[in-house]
C-alpha cells in the first residue's frame, strides 16, 4: 500500500509543477491529459498518452517519468524502470525519476538497492518529503526500524501534515511493538482523513494490543462503514468479541469475513476457536468444509 500511494503522489507532483517548454502546443494537451487520466487511475489510457507524446519528442523527461510510475502502478515492474532509466540517461540529476525507480524496486521488495536510489535523490533534492518517506520504507523492509523512523521525522519536519508519512511511521512503529505511539500516528492520519479504513482499521488492532477493547471494536466499526468488504477487519473484530464472550457476534463476523476471502486460513483459524469456546468443537470440520464449498463457487 506504501508504495501504491507514493506513485499516486508523484504522478499528482507532474500536475502541479511547472513542465518543459514545448514546440508543438498539442504536445502539451495529451501530456496534460495523459497525467489527469494518470491521477484518476486510469493507467492504461494515460499509457496511451504518454506514448503519443513520446512518439512526437522522444526526448521528454517528464513523460519517460510519468510513464514509468503509470507501468509501476499496473505493476509492470520492469517495463517502469525501463522509463525510469531512460529519463535518468537524458537528465541524471532529475531527482523525482530516482525517487520513481525507488518506488518500483521497492514494490520488488529489493529494499537495499532502493534505499540507495532514495539517498540520490535526497542529495539532489534534500527537501524532498517523499524521498525522506521512500526512504523510511526502504529502512523499514530492511527493518532498520530506528533509523527508519529518523527518516520519518525528517519528512515530518519538512511537510508535518503528511498522512502517508504519519501512517508509513505508525506501521512501523508497530511492527517494533510501540503501539502507544504508533496510535499516535494513526490519530494523526484519521485528523486529516477520517474516511480512511485502514487507519481506522490500524487503530483498532492497536487498541486490542492495548487491552482497550470497546474503542477497538469502535474502530474497526468505522473501518467498515468505510469499507464494507474489509475481510481483515471483520476477522480482527471477530476476534475481540471472542475475547469478549460474545461469541455469536463473533462467528457472524468470520462467516461475513469468509464470504469475502473464502478459504482464509486465519479466518478459518478464528473461526474454529469461537466454536471450540462455545462448546462446538465437532463442528469445526464443518466450518472449513463449508469455507471450501464458499471457495469453489467463488471461483466458479
Amino acid at each position: 500500500m506504501r508504495t501504491v500511494y507514493a506513485l499516486s503522489i508523484l504522478l499528482l507532483c507532474h500536475l502541479l509543477q511547472p513542465g518543459p517548454i514545448f514546440s508543438e502546443e498539442d504536445i502539451v494537451a495529451l501530456f496534460k491529459k495523459a497525467n489527469l487520466f494518470a491521477s484518476a487511475g486510469r493507467y492504461n489510457e494515460a499509457l496511451e498518452g504518454y506514448d503519443k507524446v513520446l512518439k512526437q519528442d522522444p526526448q521528454l523527461i517528464h513523460a519517460w517519468n510519468n510513464k514509468g510510475n503509470a507501468l509501476a502502478a499496473l505493476c509492470r515492474n520492469e517495463e517502469a524502470l525501463g522509463c525510469f532509466n531512460k529519463a535518468l540517461e537524458l537528465d541524471p540529476k532529475y531527482a523525482l525519476a530516482w525517487s520513481g525507480k525507488g518506488n518500483t524496486l521497492m514494490t520488488m521488495k529489493r529494499y537495499t538497492e532502493a534505499l540507495e536510489l532514495y539517498e540520490k535523490a535526497l542529495e539532489l533534492a534534500p527537501k524532498d518529503v517523499y524521498a525522506w518517506n521512500g526512504k523510511g520504507n526502504a529502512l523499514t523492509g530492511l527493518k532498520r526500524y530506528q533509523e527508519a523512523l529518523e527518516a520519518y521525522d525528517k519528512a515530518l519536519e519538512i511537510a508535518p501534515g503528511s498522512q502517508e508519512v504519519w501512517f508509513n511511521k505508525g506501521t512501523t512503529l508497530k511492527e517494533m511493538e510501540r503501539y502507544g505511539e504508533a496510535l499516535e500516528c494513526f490519530e494523526q492520519v484519521v485528523e486529516e482523513d477520517p474516511k480512511s479504513p485502514s487507519a481506522w482499521y490500524n487503530m483498532g488492532h492497536l487498541l486490542h494490543h492495548l487491552r482497550r477493547d470497546a474503542e477497538a471494536l469502535k474502530c474497526y466499526d468505522l473501518a467498515l462503514e468505510r469499507a464494507p468488504r474489509f475481510a481483515e477487519a471483520l476477522r480482527d473484530k471477530a476476534e475481540v468479541l471472542r475475547e469478549l464472550g460474545r461469541f455469536n457476534e463473533a462467528l457472524e463476523c468470520c462467516q461475513s469475513s469468509l464470504e469475502i476471502e473464502p478459504g482464509c486460513e486465519a479466518t478459518i483459524q478464528t473461526q474454529a476457536q469461537i466454536l471450540k469456546d462455545m462448546g462446538r468443537a465437532e463442528e469445526v470440520g464443518k466450518g472449513h468444509k463449508k469455507a471450501g464449498k464458499i471457495e469453489q463457487r467463488v471461483s466458479e
